[in-house]
């Protein structure tokens, strides 16, 4: 797993010590299983209200080394789950609450950064979705999000001239991080604050929060799962993978060309997913899904290095600024993130026992505010983010095999086709009607 984490180009920039705490067999009040993002956050969050809490946090392998230090580095405030669904299940109030919460936590993780002695890289310079045809443009507009707009052509060129652009939408609430220097960071100030960090530690998990070690069991008033896609062979969520490139810094001239020069995050509103964004040390780092899921909601190291995938990638790239011909692409690497039946993030806390994820991708700023939802729910606050919709979620289990391998691997398969048909029909694709009902 070290290996996959240091293939990324994050990864390769950050500065990553290792943590060795002394010992683990004793009693703590808040025991969190998981060095990434969401049991980061937990404990920062509950040092803010309660800081005498004695927490240890167990990762097996190294801070960061997971999806939290090597995704596409976006902190946004998008959902998985758009709000017609969710008023299926929860009121308008907390659809709003919940919208606002996340807007306000990326200025929050921006804070963070800001008081931070390492270079964290956060700029917010908002996201644009680009269409490259008309049928990409029309879905654009159809699916507006109430704080984007919506930019013509010359509008779109004005921020990103990327080939075939013909119109995109603009979305304000987007930063761009290198996420393995916030993951070590947090950690780093976690361990400044007493919070006991040992990596390299394994612990098994019972489903009524027992812990234990190499077979020793130890001690918590409080239990907290946060592995996200490494809960894995279930059938309560899947794991898909997403897949990034990175090339060379490239000179200024390359920059002039293309634009991007407030670093927006952007991709092309392809059906099959794309994102991408300038680095802070001016690399193009772009990602996107494609790779097969494996039989039995297992997870795989090797189709994190999936090399068609990346192949594929770089060509898009390509496509989109065709001068990356001349530069050389220096780093492909991936990793899984867990979704649910329903595609809807979850958060479920008995009194002792608590575990969050399913964040499909958007766990940058999401992972943020559902760690400070975990951390109320522990201290027991009547806050509004121990409401928000993830709160106590319940999603229908996966289909068993074969009928779980089958569907998947055919959206991931149809989510091509559909912008292939897009390519030669020139309309919204029917075929991507048809995985909306699949999902």
């Amino acid at each position: 797993m070290g290996n996959q984490a240091e293939a990324s180009v994050w990864w390769s920039s950050a500065n990553h010590p290792t943590f060795t705490p002394g010992e683990l067999h004793r009693d703590w009040d808040v025991l969190i299983i998981g060095g990434g993002f969401s049991g980061m956050w937990t404990a920062h969050h509950l040092l803010n209200s309660a800081p005498d809490l004695k927490i240890a946090i167990l990762e097996a392998q190294q801070v960061g080394s997971g999806a939290s230090g090597r995704n596409g580095g976006w902190a946004s405030a998008l959902y998985p789950v758009d709000d017609e669904m969710l008023l299926q299940h929860v009121t308008s109030q907390s659809i709003k609450n919940l919208h606002t919460e996340l807007e306000k936590s990326i200025d929050e993780i921006g804070q963070f950064a800001k008081n931070s002695e390492d270079s964290i890289a956060f700029t917010k310079s908002g996201s644009l979705t680009v269409a490259r045809s008309e049928a990409q443009f029309t879905r654009i507009k159809q699916g507006l999000l109430p704080r984007e707009s919506v930019l013509n052509q010359n509008q779109t060129l004005g921020r990103i001239r990327m080939s075939k652009a013909i119109g995109s939408s603009f979305n304000p609430d987007c930063a761009t991080i290198n996420p393995t220097q916030l993951v070590v960071a947090l950690a780093k100030s976690l361990a400044k604050r007493g919070v006991h960090i040992f990596e390299n530690t394994f612990a098994d998990v019972s489903t009524q929060g027992n812990i234990s070690v190499k077979g020793k069991n130890i001690e918590s008033k409080y239990v907290v799962r946060a592995i996200e896609a490494y809960h894995e062979k279930n059938r309560e969520q899947i794991p898909i993978y997403s897949l990034m490139i990175a090339t060379e810094p490239l000179p200024e001239e390359f920059w002039t060309k293309y634009g991007l020069k407030e670093r927006e995050t952007f991709h092309e509103n392809r059906h099959l997913v794309t994102y991408a964004q300038r680095t802070s040390d001016n690399r193009l780092a772009m990602g996107g899904r494609g790779a097969p899921y494996k039989w039995g909601s297992a997870r795989s190291n090797k189709s994190e290095q999936h090399a068609k995938i990346h192949k594929k990638l770089r060509e898009t790239a390509i496509e989109w600024f065709p001068d990356l011909r001349n530069y050389e692409f220096t780093h492909a690497w991936g990793g899984a993130v867990a979704i649910k039946r329903d595609w809807a993030p979850y958060l479920n806390w008995d009194g002792h026992f608590g575990s969050f994820g399913g964040y499909v991708g958007d766990g940058v700023t999401l992972s943020y505010l559902a760690a400070n939802s975990m951390a109320d729910l522990i201290l027991d606050k009547k806050t509004i983010r121990a409401t928000l919709p993830y709160v106590g979620w319940k999603s229908a289990k996966w289909e068993p095999e074969p009928l779980r391998w089958l569907g998947v691997n055919l959206g991931i398969k149809l989510s091509a086709i559909a912008d292939i048909e897009e390519r030669i029909t020139k309309r919204p694709s029917f075929v991507g009607k048809l995985i909306e009902k699949l999902f």
